[in-house]
């Protein structure tokens, strides 16, 4: 069995959780989740491999703030991948994040730049289709409708494919299209999240 994460995805993902439970504070606290754990609650006693899609990261120097803002993420990302490795997951660095112009402010006209992640859903997708060669079970954690392609190629393949996401994010056209679909609860994570953290200050006791 596969397991692949979008990467941007998941992270929103578990941020909104974090963040409704009143466990979120800075990235920093998804340190404290552990995502393979949070897999095998939810495929069960089975092997598994888990390919992680992330973006190649870029100094920004626009401007100031916008260099400090891309190597503030340029930090934090490596911190992240080295948290995700120690899981033994696999990274796969596939596309650039980009700097695009958000939301316009409605009382000053502002429009803060914000990052976005362009060209993992296209890696993850090619995977998925080469992949369905080789092994029959393919598990997508992702709410990205633009995955769906791919799925039915897979499918098409004799793969066994089915969409992973919280209950809240559940894509259902992505869902219908795999044919099989999971979704996990905000007290699932956050019983993980607490366990790693008990297990953190017990450490630094």
């Amino acid at each position: 069995m596969i397991i692949y994460l979008d990467g941007e995805n998941v992270v929103h993902q578990i941020m909104d959780v974090l963040r409704r439970s009143g466990r979120f504070q800075t990235r920093d606290d998804l340190l404290k989740v552990n995502l393979v754990e949070l897999i095998k609650q939810l495929v069960g006693p089975v092997d598994f491999k888990v390919k992680y899609y992330t973006t190649t990261l870029q100094l920004v120097k626009t401007d100031e703030d916008m260099e400090k803002r891309s190597a503030d993420m340029i930090a934090w990302t490596a911190k992240w991948v080295n948290h995700l490795t120690d899981q033994g997951i696999e990274v796969i660095k596939a596309g650039k994040l980009m700097a695009r112009d958000g939301i316009t402010c409605k009382n000053c006209g502002h429009r803060e730049p914000v990052f976005r992640e362009k060209g993992v859903d296209v890696r993850l997708a090619v995977d998925l289709v080469v992949d369905s060669d080789t092994d029959k079970t393919l598990v997508i954690w992702s709410s990205d409708g633009d995955l769906l392609p791919a799925i039915e190629v897979a499918k098409s393949r004799g793969a066994r494919v089915k969409n992973l996401a919280h209950k809240d994010q559940l894509n259902w056209g992505l869902a219908r299209q795999a044919g099989e679909w999971q979704t996990y609860k905000d007290g699932q994570l956050i019983k993980i999240f607490d366990k790693m953290n008990e297990t953190t200050d017990a450490n630094q006791a």
